[in-house]
């Protein structure tokens, strides 16, 4: 199951199941609605984007199965031969990334989205390795490609409007850094303003993704998952060694301040560690 926050406040928090069907829960009434209609076909490996009060879905891995179910949206609009208005999926044209790429390469891997981003509430930045980076329009619904760059980031990035900067994390070790998209060409790639290396950490404690929360006027959440097996061991029932794991969030307030020109400074706020259990057992 997968949850999903999107509207202009992230008020609608969206839950999909494994075959599509969803629930929509909004904040501000406190209503679960049930009777939501059910996703144009399942997606793999989803990542999700909110725009405006609508909810763009696509899969992470477009190489997988490529096709027109790889990208869907939830709009709450007209619905077809009524006059009544709801919400409603819709399937949307994919990224050509096969038409331009489509050389016999291994789709599954040069095609894995890797980053992605919001640029200017009208279009969704997606970067995979083989293929550059493409922008879809969400008024003419067409996709045009950016450049054989791609965006110097790890998964979702967040445009922080009180500094005009998008906030995410760096490909290889997960350290919170900022990017201006909107001063990227076809040519020229943006290139990172801040990257804040002073994440401290156990040393057992393995960072397994990160993913940031915005809260308004500079402040986000920030959330980083982590995997940590102790030094006990157990042995399953034909006495092969097998290590217990523990798996847990750390959850920490961050607010971005002016520190000069051009720069800025992130002050860290209170931090909450949540465990999920420790039932997870590895293969020593």
């Amino acid at each position: 199951m997968n949850f999903m926050a999107f509207g202009l406040d992230r008020e609608n928090l969206l839950a999909v199941d494994q075959i599509g069907r969803s629930f929509l829960y909004n904040h501000d009434s406190r209503l679960l609605r049930t009777g939501m209609p059910k996703m144009r076909g399942p997606i793999s490996d989803p990542i999700s984007v909110a725009v405006g009060d609508s909810l763009y879905v696509m899969s992470g891995n477009p190489g997988q199965l490529p096709g027109q179910g790889c990208f869907q949206a939830l709009l709450h609009t007209r619905l077809p031969g009524s006059r009544a208005e709801d919400w409603c999926w819709y399937s949307l044209q994919p990224p050509p990334l096969f038409a331009d790429h489509d050389n016999g390469v291994d789709r599954s891997s040069r095609f894995e989205i890797g980053a992605y981003a919001v640029v200017d509430d009208s279009q969704i930045w997606i970067s995979t390795s083989g293929a550059g980076t493409y922008s879809y329009d969400i008024a003419s619904g067409a996709w045009s490609k950016l450049g054989n760059w791609a965006l110097p980031f790890r998964g979702r990035a967040e445009y922080i409007p009180e500094h005009n900067l998008w906030l995410g994390f760096t490909p290889d070790d997960l350290q919170l850094c900022t990017a201006d998209l909107t001063a990227s060409c076809e040519l020229r790639p943006p290139v990172l303003h801040d990257v804040w290396t002073d994440m401290n950490r156990p040393e057992d404690w393995t960072l397994t993704d990160a993913s940031i929360v915005p809260l308004g006027s500079g402040h986000v959440c920030v959330v980083r998952f982590f995997l940590t097996c102790p030094e006990e061991s157990i042995e399953d029932v034909y006495g092969d060694a097998l290590e217990k794991t523990e798996t847990f969030a750390v959850l920490e307030g961050v607010k971005l301040l002016k520190a000069g020109w051009a720069q800025l400074r992130m002050v860290k706020h209170k931090s909450e560690r949540y465990v999920f259990g420790h039932d997870l057992v590895i293969p020593l």
